[in-house]
């Protein structure tokens, strides 16, 4: 049975960011394997983000834009992003990208396989993987499945449907993505759509919702369709690829270091904001964290000040809001984006101090959220 330093178990962004990351870093020699059941050969997936500075993955961007456009209850226009740009990265780009780094550094190796067991042990983390067992100093763990079914937790999800269209008339701006407009019948959820342009004649049209049931095929489309035809002067267009995919929105509690030789990484150790679904920006800046106090410390594990927790709870609130239809989704959007400017992107990012937060509730209608705050430590301290 191989010893390896650190096995990544999963090789999707989380994995091969952290190997990534590992490479980039005085650590870049150690001997570290990477498991996944998939190759990660094509584009199934986009991640679209928002940074102040250049990022790590600046080189490979598939599209940046210094402004955003939203369409709310009582607002259409455009929204003031301060410092930060608005990013688009393919998921075929990163991977391929990420994988021929990695291969410069012989000590690190991939193999494609699937994942049967994981477990902690006095002498290091074991992964069982198509029937062949290895041991690390410490296993980073993605494929661990989080319990979303808890009636003490608030577990919805955000699902979405997307066209890659081209049209046959010039519709779009494409120094203006549309980031939410919310023109669609909500049917008592969180319904919105966002258009990515990247010329004049092609863009990323999405249907997105946040809500606990997922939709069949022909209702995403249907929306898609509808959409086009009412709010897009694109004459005929046809679809040249597409993208569908459901992300957990649930405050269940994560483990990070759940044993003294296993982290778990990416949506299994609670990289994934609960309140907007968003996962990649943040997973870079975690796993940037972690390697930083691997190498500084010879351990892995991050530090999570207490008063930072109450982001926790603030997710919480919010998925309590939409999930009782507290208060129309499309017009708390409307609220927070219009009378933050700037501030809503460093609230979400978590970046913002607590009188900064107190202003950016000051914008939101209060009765729903406070009768959303105290069902919310009903359920977390009663179930």
């Amino acid at each position: 049975m191989k010893k390896y330093d650190f096995i990544i178990a999963g090789g999707g962004m989380a994995g091969l960011s952290l190997a990534y990351h590992l490479s980039q870093s005085p650590l870049r020699d150690r001997s570290i394997l990477i498991l996944d059941r998939e190759s990660k050969d094509r584009n199934d997936r986009t991640w679209c983000f928002w940074e102040r500075a250049p990022g790590p993955f600046e080189s490979i961007l598939f599209r940046t834009w210094n402004n955003v456009s939203f369409h709310g209850t009582t607002y259409a226009g455009q929204l003031g992003m301060g410092p930060y740009q608005y990013k688009m990265l393919r998921g075929i780009d990163f991977y391929d990208f990420v994988k021929a780094e990695l291969a410069k550094y012989p000590n690190i190796e991939q193999k494609q396989a699937t994942i049967e067991r994981i477990r902690d042990t006095p002498q290091g983390a074991f992964v069982i993987a198509a029937e062949e067992p290895y041991i690390a100093d410490y296993v980073f763990d993605s494929t661990f499945s989080l319990q979303l079914n808890r009636p003490e937790n608030h577990n919805l999800l955000q699902h979405f449907k997307g066209w890659f269209i081209t049209t046959e008339k010039p519709c779009f701006n494409p120094a203006q993505p549309e980031i939410m407009d919310f023109r669609t019948e909500q049917h008592g959820d969180c319904r919105f759509l966002y258009v990515l342009p990247f010329d004049e004649k092609t863009a990323l049209v999405e249907f997105t919702l946040f809500n606990d049931k997922l939709l069949t095929d022909a209702e995403y489309e249907t929306e898609l369709r509808q959409y086009i035809d009412r709010f897009l002067d694109a004459g005929t267009y046809s679809i040249y690829d597409t993208e569908y995919g459901v992300i957990p929105m649930s405050d269940v509690p994560t483990q990070e270091n759940p044993s003294d030789h296993i982290v778990r990484i990416g949506t299994s150790g609670g990289f994934t904001k609960p309140s907007s679904g968003y996962t990649f920006q943040r997973t870079q800046r975690y796993l940037q964290c972690i390697v930083q106090n691997l190498a500084a410390t010879g351990k892995p594990h991050r530090s999570l000040p207490w008063f930072k927790s109450r982001f926790l709870l603030y997710d919480s609130i919010f998925l309590n809001v939409l999930e009782k239809h507290r208060y129309p989704a499309d017009d708390i959007f409307t609220r927070v984006y219009t009378r933050n400017p700037g501030r809503v992107f460093t609230f979400l990012d978590e970046d913002t101090r607590f009188f900064e937060e107190l202003r950016l509730f000051s914008t939101m209608p209060k009765w729903p959220f406070i009768v959303a705050f105290f069902d919310v430590m009903r359920r977390k301290l009663f179930g």
